[in-house]
């Protein structure tokens, strides 16, 4: 009697442990810890995700017609916006993926003022064996997504140190960066509101890579040294397109 008790006690904790590991994000923890985890492309259920879209709905009811709109991630939330544009704002999301930001622009009702749009998205995905294809439709439908009369401006996506980079980042090349930068370029040229700007150029070491002096040491998150570099060439391309929307 005493044995058969014992072995549904067994029975019930194992029940309980894997109710808890399934219905946790423990297990993608746990892969993260040992570098085979990823990013995941839905975003959107992640608690972070969810709790920095509420605090930017708050935001959103009160930014001044005319603001400048970024919208990206965490190398964007690290942006001091004022310092391109004034009035700006920032609803950059760290982890962020072209899947999150589809997801969120129909909750911002500012961009029907706004003066333009920055839009810097793309690096996480790159983090999965997602299909570069599936990337690419979704910049098409972010842009689409966008008010027809606001300007766009659509920053590459930056280079990266790949020796810096963990093995749950492998994904991650400059070529295949360089790939999806050459494709933007091309949608920016189909879209008469899209400007696209390239910072790549001016923050690369000599093998193509992102400069140690520009990173913060994770080969991918700029310092304040990119940051100053990244900050000119937007503020450039929005005086082209302030100068573009008033001439035309």
């Amino acid at each position: 009697m005493r044995k058969r008790i014992f072995i549904l006690y067994l029975i019930f904790l194992h029940a309980v442990l894997c109710l808890v590991l399934l219905k946790s994000d423990f297990i993608r923890r746990v892969e993260t810890k040992l570098g085979r985890g990823s990013t995941p492309l839905s975003i959107t259920n992640d608690s972070f995700f969810q709790r920095m879209v509420r605090y930017q709905e708050r935001i959103d009811g009160n930014v001044p017609p005319g603001s400048v709109i970024f919208i990206g991630d965490s190398i964007t939330q690290g942006l001091c916006v004022d310092a391109v544009a004034n009035p700006a704002v920032n609803f950059g999301i760290g982890s962020d993926t072209t899947v999150g930001v589809l997801n969120r622009l129909p909750k911002y009702r500012c961009l029907e003022g706004a003066s333009a749009v920055v839009l810097a998205i793309g690096i996480n995905y790159l983090t999965t064996e997602g299909s570069d294809n599936t990337l690419k439709d979704n910049y098409r439908r972010i842009l689409s997504a966008i008010p027809p009369k606001v300007p766009i401006v659509v920053s590459a996506v930056l280079p990266v140190d790949e020796t810096l980079l963990p093995r749950k980042n492998q994904h991650i090349t400059n070529l295949r960066i360089a790939n999806l930068n050459d494709y933007l370029k091309t949608l920016c040229q189909t879209d008469a509101r899209c400007v696209f700007v390239d910072t790549g150029a001016k923050l690369k070491n000599n093998v193509g890579g992102l400069n140690s002096t520009f990173h913060d040491g994770d080969g991918v998150h700029l310092n304040s040294k990119g940051y100053i570099i990244w900050i000119e060439e937007l503020r450039n391309t929005l005086n082209e397109v302030r100068h573009r929307t008033t001439s035309s």
